[in-house]
């Protein structure tokens, strides 16, 4: 029979359940990174005429980022507030209204009219098949490796300074 005791217990369980929390900041802060770095990839390499040709700059200037944590969990989400970013980021097939609306009317039957003037376009409804130009889940798909190596070596670094500072001194 081999018996043992464990001298210390109470502070090798403490330093365990302080692992925890550091793990908690630690896994926020590299999401915290990493979502920020998201944002500045579908700016520059998706939104500047690389998947959609810019002519505002509305829906880049649009683009944000937060991260929240509750829990044992943590998100980090980049998206648009823009009603016409689902447009680009999905596509869309169906009918569409368009309101009435005035337009200059500088031609008719292909040729120049004398006194261009303006007409009323009355309402009605068109068929749209718009095809994705996704901006969004594609700079995701683009970093996905990147995202997984960093968050694995960001808690695996997090783990060792947590056991560096609790257990050597």
């Amino acid at each position: 029979m081999i018996k043992g005791w464990l001298i210390g217990g109470e502070d090798v369980v403490a330093k365990f359940n302080s692992i925890s929390p550091a793990l908690s900041d630690g896994l926020q802060k590299s999401v915290g990174r990493l979502t920020l770095k998201l944002l500045r990839e579908v700016k520059s390499n998706k939104l500047s005429g690389q998947t959609l040709n810019v002519k505002t700059g509305r829906l880049r200037r649009s683009i944000n980022s937060r991260v929240e944590a509750s829990g044992q969990s943590v998100a980090g989400y980049v998206g648009t507030n823009v009603s016409y970013g689902a447009y680009h980021e999905y596509g869309f097939k169906g009918q569409q209204t368009v309101k009435s609306h005035l337009r200059m009317m500088t031609q008719a039957f292909g040729r120049a009219v004398k006194n261009p003037h303006k007409i009323t376009v009355s309402a009605h409804s068109r068929n749209v098949n718009y095809p994705a130009h996704s901006f969004l889940r594609s700079a995701l798909e683009d970093m996905a490796s990147e995202i997984q190596i960093t968050m694995e070596e960001d808690m695996k670094q997090t783990v060792k300074d947590v056991f560096t500072k609790t257990w050597i001194k």
